[in-house]
């Protein structure tokens, strides 16, 4: 009989698909210029409506996608039985990585647009522009890494208790 941890991972697993699907696609519909039923979706790239701006947005996306799928492995591997397990950690740390990039390219996009945009004009003016939100995103990503860390105490200390029983 599973755990209730197993149970909960294997609900939250399905529940992080349903939110990958739902992200990509109200971010293909915006981009596309496809209505989803009565619902008009819009993407407004911080930066602009810059080609540059929109890649870069593309990209954070692209980012954010890649983490939440490591995020389903790692779930994965919870239903499965593994609770501090290399592979829950490894893919956990993958998670957190590719969270990192993303958050690391929502916050910087924008200034490299509005750098790229101030090279390429002919007056020397540059505006920039900080979100902090994006900023309390990657120092959450970043406790993210020493959480990992804490599993990994807790592998050691799991495995240790097997060796003294």
């Amino acid at each position: 009989m599973a755990s209730s941890i197993e149970q909960s991972a294997a609900r939250l697993r399905i529940a992080v698909f349903v939110v990958i699907a739902v992200l990509l696609s109200a971010y293909v519909s915006a981009r596309m210029n496809i209505g989803l039923g009565a619902t008009h979706v819009e993407y407004h790239p911080a930066g602009g409506d810059s080609g540059t701006a929109h890649s870069l947005g593309t990209v954070s996306v692209v980012l954010l996608a890649l983490a939440l799928g490591r995020l389903t492995q790692m779930l994965a591997a919870i239903a499965a039985g593994e609770l501090f397990s290399i592979t829950v950690i490894g893919r956990f740390r993958a998670f957190a990585f590719w969270l990192l990039l993303s958050a690391l390219c929502s916050l910087l996009a924008p200034i490299a647009s509005q750098l790229l945009a101030a090279s390429t004009a002919t007056g020397h003016r540059f505006r920039l522009i900080v979100d902090f939100r994006e900023i309390i995103t990657v120092g959450t990503t970043l406790l993210l890494f020493l959480l990992a860390r804490l599993l990994e105490r807790a592998r050691d200390i799991e495995s240790e208790n097997r060796e003294i029983i």
